[in-house]
């Protein structure tokens, strides 16, 4: 939630969304990989200001960067082309967890 709300942020100040012919393409797709499942998700703007990489790391750009790929173990991509951002991250997904079953109603005498 806080890379879409800082990819959004920075979208809206610098970026596709700070202009009226920007646009922004948001895919994300759930890919089997030999019985594990694996979330693939880009974030493409285009139309804006021409980007470039930034001068200094701010907490936004650890946190896309470093945190996402050490915390959720993903390939996380930023290209800063000139023609706007694309941002991208693959993670593996945890499988989903049986619900506990709870113990059987014991009926008093």
């Amino acid at each position: 939630g806080m890379a879409v709300h800082e990819l959004t942020t920075n979208a809206a100040k610098h970026g596709a969304l700070s202009t009226p012919t920007g646009r922004l393409t948001v895919r994300w797709a759930l890919v089997d990989e030999g019985g594990s499942r694996r979330l693939a998700f880009s974030w493409i703007e285009r139309g804006g200001p021409p980007t470039a990489p930034p001068t200094r790391q701010g907490f936004g750009s650890r946190l896309l960067q470093h945190m996402l790929a050490g915390q959720l173990k993903g390939d996380v991509v930023m290209d800063y082309a000139a023609e706007g951002l694309t941002f991208s991250i693959d993670i593996a997904l945890a499988e989903p967890q049986a619900a506990p079953q709870a113990p059987p109603l014991r009926r008093s005498a």
